[in-house]
């Protein structure tokens, strides 16, 4: 009862910091909000986040999207932070590529225990997105290398 209750708890902030995110992203000009699910292949878990997209300086291609994620599943939660910055590659009107990576922090909790096991990461992550209009749909292939690799596919939407 009390890991269904730890599991409603953390969604639902998840769910808040998202609705932040369209506030922030209404209110800053050229900051997207955007929120996802996810899977965590290694640990066998169903996960859910949100992020923010701002391009870094003057360039159109760089752009930094930090993030969080926390994922539910039989053998382990996880929650990860994550720093991720991704270039996108020649682009079509309508759809972008790009490469990228980043620090990662991922906090484990094996079997529902109640020690959390906290590791350092780092992302590599490729992906695929729409580029035009106020709801863009995306999708994320990303590594995480730490004490518990572990490959996530993601997939959401910006706005």
């Amino acid at each position: 009862m009390f890991r269904m209750k730890k599991r409603f708890g953390i969604a639902s902030g998840l769910m808040m910091f998202a609705a932040s995110l369209l506030w922030v992203s209404q209110s800053t000009a050229g900051v997207d909000g955007d929120v996802r699910a996810a899977v965590y292949t290694g640990d066998e878990a169903i996960g859910v986040g949100a992020g923010i997209l701002t391009g870094m300086g003057d360039s159109h291609s760089w752009f930094f999207n930090p993030n969080v994620e926390a994922a539910f599943g039989d053998e382990a939660d996880v929650m990860s932070l994550n720093g991720d910055v991704h270039y996108d590659f020649a682009d079509t009107k309508d759809l972008t590529f790009w490469l990228g990576g980043g620090p990662a922090l991922v906090m484990s909790n094996p079997d529902g225990n109640a020690d959390t096991d906290t590791d350092a990461g780092l992302n590599l992550l490729t992906g695929f997105g729409d580029k035009d209009g106020s709801v863009r749909p995306f999708a994320q292939l990303r590594g995480l290398i730490s004490d518990e690799n572990e490959v996530v596919l993601a997939g959401g939407i910006r706005f």
